[in-house]
């Protein structure tokens, strides 16, 4: 108990002592606050650090999208540049191998505008044109077109191609020809290609 004169009154108050609140109490020492303050220190810089990692995350992964995306549009630009150069190169190489085939094994020649004079209407006489160096080779494998229709007659000529003939008939003509044909499959593959 205080007592104190305040003038000529005398003023009697008690004094308490302090109470401790929960977060102290009797017999924790510095070192468990010193622990507990680590603890809740380490727990709010690790809630913001993965925070901050999130963000940085989310940042990388949409750069990642992003470039996924030019690739795979670059992707799609290089095949259709390249693919023109694709077919010529695929095309050459096939070229190659049939004419090597063809000189060869001429005899494919023969049956090439067998197969030619089979598609077409056969009435009347039919006509096959012939480079003059592979009359021989006609005149020899002759009865394996008069097989198929008794009425052939050849018209030898020199501007015609030394890789196929010419089959015509009273209402179309076929080309044989090796470069008639690669040329025909190019330009069916370009439409195919550009009707894509």
């Amino acid at each position: 108990m205080l007592s104190s004169n305040v003038g000529d009154k005398n003023i009697v108050s008690t004094y308490a002592m302090p109470v401790l609140k929960n977060e102290f109490t009797l017999g924790q020492g510095v070192d468990f606050i010193e622990r507990a303050a680590y603890e809740k220190g380490y727990a709010a810089g690790e809630g913001a650090g993965l925070e901050m990692g999130e963000q940085k995350a989310k940042v990388l992964l949409d750069k990642l999208e992003v470039l996924i995306s030019e690739l795979a549009t670059l992707k799609d630009t290089i095949i259709r540049q390249a693919e023109p150069q694709m077919i010529e190169l695929s095309v050459s190489i096939a070229e190659k191998i049939l004419m090597r085939e063809l000189k060869m094994q001429p005899e494919d020649i023969v049956a090439m505008t067998r197969e030619a004079l089979m598609k077409i209407e056969r009435s009347g006489q039919i006509t096959i044109k012939i480079n003059p160096s592979l009359q021989d080779l006609f005149m020899k494998l002759k009865p394996q077109l008069l097989s198929v229709h008794p009425d052939v007659v050849f018209d030898v000529d020199p501007s015609t191609s030394t890789l196929g003939s010419v089959v015509m008939g009273s209402l179309e003509d076929v080309v044989t020809d090796l470069d008639e044909q690669i040329k025909n499959l190019i330009k069916d593959m370009g439409d195919c290609c550009a009707a894509r």
